[in-house]
């Protein structure tokens, strides 16, 4: 059986590998915070397990890329849209940006915001794909949008409302809103293998 071409395999192989993969390299880092300190900061350019953590990201951010090729490729032997799957990509891409250009460089930000536009794949999913055999597919992916929509929304806010928590708490709230697309994309996957 081949990982790389089952949907649901894939993803919750990479749902499964980057939440246990990134708290393991939390506890190998000697003083990280998970309650204040951010994803990035573990890879970090001054982070002793920066070439680890960029490794274990860019092979995550490929396995993401390999599941959008799947998920396009069901969309279109399925004719329905493929704009959320393209999304889908857009985050793959974000995301191995990320990997390469570790913070503080510059880019790395950029990359971080761009990932937007992958979020968004949960309201495009819900919008524009039929109901799948589970039959409850458009209304998942609709809830699983608004959980990120407000990850998104705590995730920005310090830039432009930092009183609205204590900064202490953002390594939770950028875990929250990352960690609910991983699961998103695990579900997916087991819904498109449902349909297959």
């Amino acid at each position: 059986m081949n990982i790389l071409t089952k949907p649901t395999y894939l993803s919750c192989f990479i749902a499964t590998a980057f939440i246990l993969g990134t708290l393991l390299f939390g506890f190998a880092l000697d003083n990280y915070s998970f309650v204040s300190q951010t994803l990035s900061e573990i890879g970090s350019m001054s982070s002793p397990l920066r070439f680890q953590f960029q490794i274990f990201k860019i092979l995550m951010a490929s396995m993401i890329l390999i599941f959008s090729v799947l998920v396009l490729k069901y969309a279109r032997r399925n004719k329905v849209s493929i704009l959320p799957a393209i999304l889908l990509l857009c985050f793959g891409l974000s995301d191995l940006g990320i990997a390469l250009f570790p913070s503080p460089h510059p880019v790395h930000n950029v990359f971080g915001l761009s990932m937007t536009l992958g979020y968004l794949s949960p309201l495009f999913f819900a919008l524009l794909w039929p109901n799948t055999s589970s039959g409850h597919f458009k209304r998942i992916s609709l809830v699983f949008f608004l959980v990120i929509l407000i990850g998104i929304f705590l995730n920005l806010s310090p830039a432009f409302n930092p009183e609205l928590y204590p900064l202490k708490y953002y390594g939770l709230v950028q875990r929250f809103l990352v960690f609910t697309m991983f699961i998103y994309i695990a579900y997916l996957g087991k819904t498109i293998q449902m349909d297959i």
